[in-house]
């Protein structure tokens, strides 16, 4: 479990978080979402420790993030994905994956270890790599390289306590089949009782895979909780500042978000009123 209390933390002259108080419960996705500059990379900074707060308190599993920060724990039951990779040097996809795993083993990896790392390669498709310099890759290809690694940190046997993965704008850089893919697997990983707080532009990939909201506008939370309780078109139109319309529609599972629609449009998309899926426009 992740708490949040009183948090403030000055990043401009423009953009301040101002006392935030949240929690994250295990189980399920938390996406953190908003317009550019609203602070959603910087909250993730201040959680795992990158920054520090001005003020008030983070607690992981009940222990104050001052604790973790003088032990080695946390790299074992946490892992962050970062939006920028800056590694220059010519490993292979196999060695990258395995970094993940570094504080696990003391010497050298070990027979489970390797089998982890096997397991996320798999997973997210880059098996077929693992001999490859990694710098020969696309961006999208080692995007997906750097989720194994994370997912390799926090792979293996729970010690009865949630482990944390953190991801900031995890999507970029992947296509439409990877992006499902990896929140699907972050879904998964939650599922067992781990806490998964991800940083997300994709409004539409977060109503369909995000547990809860926290939505930000201009470092302050504007509103929180599970995202078909509390997002609207007004509030999603003012915090983004341009048109935004939810629409429900009985063929899909979760509302879809159309941009810059009217509302005599929105009306006319309602989802009652095709009768079939051919005659809406949102699926033909």
């Amino acid at each position: 479990m992740i708490t949040v209390k009183d948090l403030s933390y000055r990043v401009s002259a423009a953009l301040n978080l101002k006392r935030l108080s949240f929690d994250i419960r295990p189980g399920g996705i938390t996406a953190i979402l908003g317009p550019n500059g609203a602070g959603k990379s910087t909250l993730i900074k201040l959680i795992t420790g990158v920054l520090q707060a001005d003020d008030g308190n983070i607690f992981l599993n009940h222990l104050p993030l001052t604790y973790w920060r003088n032990t080695d724990g946390l790299a074992q039951i946490a892992a962050v994905l970062h939006q920028q990779h800056t590694l220059q040097l010519p490993f292979t996809v196999k060695e990258i994956v395995m970094m993940g795993r570094y504080p696990h083993f003391k010497t050298r990896e070990t027979e489970k270890d390797h089998r982890i790392v096997e397991e996320v390669m798999q997973q997210l498709g880059v098996h077929h790599l693992s001999a490859r310099n990694v710098l020969t890759l696309s961006g999208g290809e080692q995007q997906r390289v750097h989720l194994a690694r994370v997912l390799a940190q926090v792979s293996g046997p729970s010690s009865g306590e949630p482990k944390f993965l953190f991801m900031d704008e995890p999507s970029n850089n992947l296509d439409i089949v990877h992006q499902h893919t990896l929140l699907h697997i972050a879904g998964s990983f939650a599922r067992k009782g781990n806490c998964v707080l991800v940083v997300l532009h994709d409004l539409n990939l977060a109503l369909q895979y995000a547990d809860n909201i926290l939505l930000l506008q201009s470092g302050s939370i504007k509103a929180s909780g599970h995202p078909e309780t509390i997002l609207s078109d007004d509030l999603l139109s003012e915090v983004y500042g341009f048109p935004l319309s939810i629409i429900r529609t009985p063929h899909c599972r979760h509302p879809i978000i159309l941009a810059g629609l009217n509302t005599e449009h929105q009306k006319q998309l309602s989802c009652n009123h095709f009768k079939n899926q051919e005659q809406c426009p949102i699926l033909s």
